[in-house]
């Protein structure tokens, strides 16, 4: 009788009363399978499962692959955020398949014997299929790409320990840093490489401005005057072909958002605007620029009526970027053929207006093509926004922007972003970060110097990259060790004479680009400046939290005075490349993390970074001077042997000689150092 009554059950449903209990536990047992790594179950069975489904709605089918004009976009130029779009513009929504398993075991509970127990909160007369039921609506399922980085496990940190392994055990400064990647990098394994020696991503554009066809400096001056007046004339000087991504992150790691500088045992070094007007030569005083959020008329309307593109085209680009965005090379045939249309016009004898007209859209295409490659260079690589088009709606006034403010902005956004734990993938200006790194650390990596290079050029010209090491962990390393001779603390001594230090890199407080905003706080890296560097201000007593992007520009404009960093917070001039006033390593290594990983510097450097913290350490154990002491002994001998407390040629006396010559030598050898310069170990 049993087939007959298992027969019944799976005819009817699985619709049985409380008599069935064996019957339903049977059937949960057959369901209850294994399922894929998609959640779908494996075949088993598949009869039952075919006769039970038959049933249950038809889910909706799914769209696979992602969607024209998926990518990330620039969130501060109006982009849209990565997700699939149905024509319509309406989220796809994807609905999970049916669980059979959750369908059975839905009214049941098993107590410790196996046997299925009743719910209290359905009857068993009273099956949840006898009345019309929707599918069970799900979030829909996002692929998301595994992280990098990882973050340590919880073992890792004792919760009684102070701060976190390597710093900062002082957590006022680095209010954030349990979300930074450096304590997994910490804690890492040394045999870790999914974390030690990832390769991550760099990603630029500046290449393209080298390889585009321009024109020639001495036939089309009416090109290269325009653009030579915009200041923006130096971005196609300063970008590089080859960039170290290994050297770039290691630099990464370092990064931190609260002070908006790199973190390395020497102290802080960050990219001023100082570092911006050398490296690049754009201008660095002006407005902000002051852009937000553009329909897509409204931007139809200004590529149509600045370029030249009929609008209904524009509209079908943004349609199929998804955003407000023109691609590289749609922008570059703009350039091209209304350059061409103007060596056209001019061979044809056309007035004076119609080639104007072709000229100032080549021009203004060509400026778009440049900064969106360089100091707006986005994740996507391919396209660029159209809302930094109407900065070149009047020619003659694109020098007024701040074009090295949005630069060092858009920067350190990326910058911000690519030192979270969870990140793999940075933007910006790659090639203003490179050579960055250079100026200040020239033996570190690779590079060659540009032989057409000169003196009137951007700094940044000056440097040929290598390709370098595609991994990180060999500049973390050499970074862990740097001595101070290896950082070139103010490296534009001989550069004054091109672009000298302005009030406006004094300025400490907001930086704005659009509605992006990043903090500039000299006053943290004064060695660059060539003072003398002291412990500073909180950045938040410069930077007010909360401030207005309106706000930002009247402070800038208007009280940049006010908020330059006074004669007597700068201090004394340096010395030595690397002064620094008493204390301010002790306070730094309690404050941050100098040393990415738990190794040990090679013994007996030259001048270790962390002299004072050693010293101050010593003395607050108050640890005796041996020097002192061993001078002490030979003090104590020689009056002894000169008193003739040891009469000679007793054991007593032979011993005292003995002493008395192995301290000689040694504190001879101790004077003979101090003459050379080379006191480095202890203070007297």
């Amino acid at each position: 009788m049993f087939p007959l009554l298992q027969e019944s059950c799976v005819r009817l449903n699985y619709k049985y009363c409380i008599d069935c209990e064996f019957i339903y536990l049977c059937i949960d047992m057959e369901e209850n399978l294994p399922r894929g790594r998609h959640g779908k179950a494996i075949n088993a069975h598949a009869s039952a499962r075919r006769e039970l489904a038959a049933n249950h709605p038809s889910k909706r089918g799914r769209r696979k692959g992602p969607t024209p004009g998926q990518g990330t976009h620039d969130a501060e130029a109006g982009g849209s955020h990565t997700r699939g779009r149905t024509r319509l513009g309406q989220s796809l929504v994807v609905q999970d398949e049916f669980d059979a398993d959750q369908f059975l075991n839905a009214c049941f509970d098993y107590d410790d014997l196996g046997s299925p127990q009743v719910s209290p909160q359905v009857s068993p007369q009273h099956s949840p299929q006898d009345e019309p039921q929707d599918p069970p609506q799900q979030p829909p399922r996002q692929q998301r790409r595994k992280p990098v980085r990882r973050k340590p496990p919880k073992c890792s940190r004792n919760d009684d320990e102070v701060g976190f392994g390597g710093g900062p055990t002082d957590l006022s400064l680095l209010t954030e840093y349990d979300k930074h990647m450096a304590i997994p990098i910490w804690y890492a394994d040394p045999n870790d490489k999914e974390i030690l020696a990832v390769n991550l991503r760099c990603i630029a554009s500046g290449k393209k401005v080298i390889n585009i066809q321009k024109p020639s400096r001495r036939t089309d001056r009416w090109f290269w005057d325009v653009v030579e007046a915009s200041g923006l004339e130096p971005l196609t000087r300063t970008n590089f072909s080859v960039l170290d991504y290994g050297l770039l992150w290691a630099f990464v790691e370092r990064w931190h958002t609260e002070t908006s500088s790199f973190h390395i045992p020497l102290g802080e070094l960050a990219i001023t605007l100082d570092d911006v007007q050398c490296l690049l030569h754009i201008p660095i005083e002006g407005k902000f620029l002051n852009h937000g959020k553009m329909s897509r008329d409204e931007a139809a309307d200004m590529v149509n009526s600045f370029l030249g593109v009929d609008r209904n085209v524009v509209m079908g680009h943004f349609a199929k970027m998804n955003g407000l965005h023109l691609k590289h090379s749609d922008v570059e045939d703009i350039y091209s053929v209304n350059h061409g249309l103007a060596d056209k016009a001019v061979a044809e004898g056309k007035s004076a207006h119609e080639i104007k007209l072709y000229r100032d859209r080549s021009i203004r295409a060509f400026l778009l093509f440049l900064v969106c490659c360089t100091i707006f260079s986005n994740k996507s690589s391919y396209y660029v926004d159209v809302v930094y088009l109407q900065y070149f709606q009047d020619l003659s006034a694109v020098r007024e922007w701040n074009w090295g403010a949005a630069a060092l902005v858009h920067l350190q956004h990326y910058l911000d972003d690519a030192c979270l734990v969870t990140v793999n993938q940075m933007a910006g200006y790659m090639s203003l970060l490179q050579g960055w790194i250079i100026s200040h650390f020239p033996g570190l990596s690779v590079w060659a110097q540009d032989p057409i290079y000169s003196e009137g050029m951007p700094r940044n010209a000056k440097f040929v990259p290598g390709a370098g090491h595609r991994e990180p962990s060999s500049y973390r390393n050499s970074l862990d060790n740097i001595q101070t001779y290896d950082c070139v603390f103010s490296p534009y001594d001989d550069h004054r004479h091109v672009r000298p230090l302005i009030n406006s890199c004094w300025f400490s407080g907001w930086l704005r680009c659009g509605n992006l905003k990043a903090k500039h706080l000299p006053e943290r890296v004064l060695r660059q400046f060539k003072h003398v560097q002291g412990i500073p201000r909180k950045p938040d007593l410069s930077a007010t939290p909360g401030m207005s992007l309106c706000e930002i520009d009247r402070v800038f404009m208007e009280e940049l005075d006010l908020r330059m960093i006074a004669e007597e917070m700068r201090g004394q001039a340096v010395v030595s490349a690397w002064d620094h006033e008493p204390g301010y390593m002790t306070w730094f290594y309690k404050v941050s993390h100098p040393v990415m990983r738990p190794v040990q510097a090679p013994a007996s450097p030259p001048r270790p970074p962390n002299l004072e913290v050693l010293i101050e350490a010593a003395e607050a154990r108050n640890d005796p001077n041996m020097l002192q002491v061993c001078r002490g002994v030979r003090d104590e001998v020689e009056r002894s042997l000169r008193e003739g407390e040891a009469v000679e040629g007793t054991p007593v006396h032979g011993t005292l000689r003995r002493i008395l010559n192995l301290l000689n030598p040694v504190l001879t050898c101790r004077r003979l150092k101090r003459g050379r310069g080379r006191r480095y170990n202890t203070r007297e």
